[in-house]
């Protein structure tokens, strides 16, 4: 077994312990989420990350993975940039912290500048927070104060998509899709002010549409409609993520969110774009509102503009939502949190988009997503793979199925999912499963690394297929 105390700090390690030691300290001790202690005990605990570089992670018995979603969708710089973390300590040395609330400091202000300079249209306000739950909750309140301070403190109705993720604070977790174990888990205490769209995945369409284009208007139809049966003004906002992550990659065509943009300007309804999974370069642009060339009024991202080197979100907002909160006391935007607009969070954002530019990630993100969805289309062969989604940078998906006919999916077997993802790993592969096979690799892949990232993700559809008995 290895021995962690190798290189780790002494105030990290007071006592060598072996992996099978640390793995039982987790159990004993960290509490988990999202996932069943009782799967973690009878695997012998959990895996357990003891270093990074680029694309992969090594794991504390000294195996190597590729990262396939990096980390939770976040880590577009790849893994092991010393100078982030240089910025960070050079930071922290110089001021750690000042109150958020009350006084500003030079990287947060750095940073907001970069940041409204990258986002599309006259988005020029830049809030900082934790994180992406953080940045939902910013934006859904601001969207209410923003028509309360403009005499319609009655739009207080928010519509979101079926099968997308926002989040999993309460107000977050509200605008999930019903039906999720996250939400249902807290659905007694949850506000009763979302009202759930369907979602334009040609794959799944509510409406059987035979092409994107007709899912899409559909979709973005569904929409309007809704907010004219709640009533214009008592709707708030439209929330929407460019490529729905939680929804299983959902990639719309461009016409979608145009027609959103239409009906929310036609109901004075405010549109918010969730950017916190496809912000900063994961779809091969820095947001992926771009590649419709709409403008939201208001963005919430996090996850890739840190690479997640360090906690770190924020939302954004154009100037005529800016410009609702000034002229007197009762205006104010009364909303933040204690580690907002953090000196030595925004440090690092800085370092990282340096990286993200400096060295074309991108660009990259574009090339390699493209190869990417064309390396997975030969999966088709298999028996037990329905839909291979993506295209737009390094968001894609593989979708498998018991039958392709009636698309039943695959981990419908009891144990299925257990196994896709043990056969995945012991091939070299950490990712997300469920109904399908999610891919979101670090930004800073290359052909080769795709390559063998595919050929991965064959062998254990392959392996899974004979254990099953399918094909």
């Amino acid at each position: 077994m290895a021995d962690v105390t190798t290189s780790a700090p002494p105030l990290l390690a007071p006592t060598p312990r072996d992996a099978g030691q640390v793995k039982q300290a987790a159990l004993d001790h960290l509490w988990f989420p999202m996932q069943q202690w009782d799967d973690l005990a009878q695997d012998g605990g959990p895996i357990v990350i003891v270093e990074g570089k680029g694309a992969k992670l090594r794991d504390i018995d000294g195996k190597w993975y590729y990262d396939g979603v990096a980390g939770q969708m976040l880590v577009n710089a790849g893994h092991g940039w010393d100078e982030i973390g240089q910025a960070l300590a050079e930071q922290a040395s110089r001021i750690h912290y000042a109150g958020a609330f009350y006084y500003a400091t030079p990287p947060a202000i750095t940073l907001a500048e970069q940041v409204a300079s990258l986002a599309p249209g006259d988005l020029n306000h830049v809030m900082f927070m934790s994180g992406g739950s953080e940045a939902i909750e910013t934006a859904l309140k601001a969207a209410y104060k923003f028509h309360a301070n403009n005499g319609q403190p009655g739009r207080n109705l928010f519509i979101a998509r079926k099968g997308s993720y926002h989040g999993t604070s309460l107000g977050a977790l509200a605008i999930n899709t019903a039906g999720t174990v996250n939400r249902d888990a807290f659905g007694a205490i949850l506000p009763d002010n979302v009202r759930f769209a369907p979602q334009p995945f040609l794959y799944h369409c509510e409406f059987d549409s035979t092409t994107q284009e007709e899912c899409d208007t559909k979709c973005a139809q569904a929409v309007a409609d809704m907010i004219e049966a709640e009533g214009p003004d008592n709707v708030a906002g439209v929330i929407a993520d460019p490529i729905s992550a939680g929804a299983g990659i959902v990639v719309p065509g461009p016409a979608y969110f145009q027609l959103l943009r239409e009906a929310c300007d036609h109901y004075g309804v405010l549109l918010i774009a969730d950017e916190v999974v496809t912000g900063f370069g994961r779809t091969g642009r820095w947001f992926g509102v771009e590649h419709s060339g709409v403008v939201p009024d208001l963005i919430t991202f996090a996850k890739g503009i840190s690479s997640g080197y360090v906690p770190l979100g924020g939302c954004i907002a154009r100037e005529h939502i800016h410009e609702a909160f000034k002229g007197g006391a009762d205006r104010t935007f009364t909303h933040g949190f204690t580690y907002g607009n953090h000196p030595v969070s925004t440090a690092g954002g800085l370092a990282n988009l340096e990286i993200l530019k400096r060295e074309g990630v991108v660009e990259n993100a574009a090339a390699q997503g493209a190869y990417l969805l064309e390396r997975l289309g030969q999966l088709y062969e298999h028996p037990t793979v329905g839909d291979v989604r993506g295209g737009l940078g390094l968001l894609a998906a593989v979708e498998l199925v018991r039958d392709k006919a009636t698309k039943e999916p695959l981990i419908s077997i009891d144990g299925a999912e257990q196994l896709i993802r043990k056969r995945a790993a012991g091939h070299g592969l950490l990712t997300r499963i469920g109904r399908d096979i999610a891919l979101a690799p670090p930004l800073i892949l290359t052909h080769e690394e795709v390559d063998e990232i595919v050929e991965i993700i064959d062998r254990t559809i392959t392996d899974v297929e004979q254990e099953l008995g399918i094909g």
